[in-house]
């Protein structure tokens, strides 16, 4: 009888077990209780918000939800001032933040979950104001801008060295600010001006975007000491819900962008992917090279082999309203430089990869770069400037990539299941199908596309947004840029 009832209680024991196992098919909750995360984030709708019935809620936090509800969590997320959050995630080993931008300046501050959402960084002034911003240059010079306190857009600003800035808790208050005359300019969000404006009692109608900065994605941020795999757990679950739907009902649901299918595709009109992808590359590396060669007239002038700015302005202007989707630059051999928009600036060259060589007398092909002037990613094209044999300054166009990014889409439309993108040899993405993505780095996608660099063409699978997919690349001669579409693998 004894020996029964000792297998009456393993057999239950087993039971016990395989049902705890069934509950938890993400292998998490035990310890994520036992690192007890706070999550966190701030009052930015409509991502994250508090409702008027006192709930959180919005886009981002929806995706959140159902990423602990799927992991079988109940966590309380907490939402306060983003500089005491964003303090808190630097600080603490257990926190999760949202909605983060991504941002070089934060890449290894902490773990990264994403994107969650995307958005896009403006300067907005009030209606009629007639304020022209055209740069970062010509944002110094106005009165005060209203940001939030250690917001990716604060870090954004200080790192050009933007120092008329009145600091804020919230976008709300920011617009506040603008309509009450206290500043001249908000770097907000496409995004949240709306739902922020309203919140501050400020008729969004009176607000006018002036100048675009970028658009980037928006990430889940974990402390540095939360353990990987737990990160990972997150990861996957988006994935998840990503590849099953969910994630475009809420997105549809908060008005966000949903990828829509274009008919006319270059695999369906009998055209093989590998063919498709190098007559992207060609196209792509004719229209940068084509900024150089417009440069490079350009330096043979006496307008521009006088060395006075005053004298090539002109020139430079006409060549581009010729060609608008680039800025032109003269640089100096001391790195500072002029732009037609700026005149002389207060930025200074030196840093940056590409200028010993040019100063050197070699041309620049398509350097991936956030430009000091303007704050967007953009490509750099340059060609020196020689007299007498002798390098006495270059003439550089910053190529807006957004522009570029268009222009192939309009020439070779891919639909859904094809993407495509262009990766430079230092890992950025130069031109994407989602265009958030341009200026970020490629392992942001995936750490396998790293493995395009091994040689100049290939295949390779690799997971992303939630499915498989399957890479075709090709590297453009000019550029060296890797050129690439992917489909999902079916």
């Amino acid at each position: 009888m004894k020996k029964f009832w000792n297998n009456v209680v393993l057999w239950v024991a087993v039971l016990l077990f395989i049902l705890i196992g069934l509950n938890n098919t993400h292998g998490y909750c035990a310890e994520t209780e036992q690192i007890d995360l706070q999550i966190i984030t701030e009052e930015l709708a409509p991502y994250n918000f508090r409702s008027a019935d006192g709930t959180i809620t919005g886009q981002s936090t929806e995706v959140v939800q159902e990423i602990l509800s799927r992991l079988g969590l109940d966590i309380e997320i907490q939402l306060m001032p983003w500089n005491v959050g964003y303090e808190r995630a630097l600080k603490e080993s257990d926190v999760a933040l949202y909605s983060t931008f991504r941002t070089d300046e934060r890449e290894n501050l902490f773990q990264w979950v994403g994107p969650i959402a995307s958005d896009e960084i403006l300067f907005y002034t009030v209606k009629g104001s007639d304020i022209v911003i055209r740069s970062l240059e010509d944002a110094k010079s106005l009165s005060a801008i209203a940001v939030v306190k250690d917001d990716a857009r604060h870090q954004l600003l200080e790192k050009n060295n933007v120092k008329n800035l009145k600091l804020y808790p919230s976008d709300a208050e920011c617009y506040r600010a603008l309509a009450n005359g206290d500043v001249a300019a908000v770097l907000g969000s496409n995004n949240t001006m709306l739902k922020m404006a309203q919140q501050a009692g400020v008729d969004p109608s009176k607000m006018v975007a002036v100048y675009s900065v970028r658009k980037t994605p928006l990430y889940i941020a974990f402390s540095k000491a939360i353990p990987v795999n737990v990160v990972q757990e997150w990861q996957n679950v988006l994935d998840e819900i990503k590849r099953d739907g969910t994630f475009n009902k809420i997105n549809q649901k908060w008005g966000g962008s949903v990828e829509k299918n274009i008919q006319t595709e270059i695999p369906r009109n009998g055209i093989s992917i590998p063919s498709a992808v190098k007559l992207l590359a060609g196209f792509i590396d004719y229209r940068i090279e084509g900024f150089l060669s417009s440069l490079h007239l350009l330096t043979l002038t006496d307008e521009v082999l006088s060395g006075k700015w005053k004298k090539m302005k002109t020139l430079l202007m006409e060549q581009e309203q010729a060609e608008p989707s680039g800025r032109i630059w003269y640089l100096l051999p001391d790195g500072s430089y002029y732009t037609t928009v700026d005149d002389l600036t207060s930025k200074n060259l030196k840093d940056r990869s590409y200028f010993p060589d040019l100063i050197a007398g070699n041309p620049v092909h398509g350097s991936i770069v956030v430009s000091k002037s303007t704050g967007k990613p953009v490509a750099v094209v340059a060609s020196p400037i020689f007299k007498k044999g002798k390098v006495i300054g270059a003439l550089g166009t910053s190529i807006y990539m957004q522009n570029i990014n268009e222009e192939v889409q309009n020439t070779f439309p891919l639909g859904m299941p094809y993407k495509f993108f262009a990766v430079s040899p230092e890992g950025i993405i130069s031109l994407h199908s989602d265009d958030e993505w341009i200026g970020q780095n490629i392992e942001h996608i995936s750490k396998d596309l790293e493995h395009i660099f091994i040689t100049d063409s290939g295949e390779i699978s690799y997971t992303s947004e939630g499915n498989e997919w399957k890479a075709t690349w090709t590297t453009a001669p000019s550029t060296g840029w890797r050129i690439v579409i992917s489909k999902v693998d079916d």
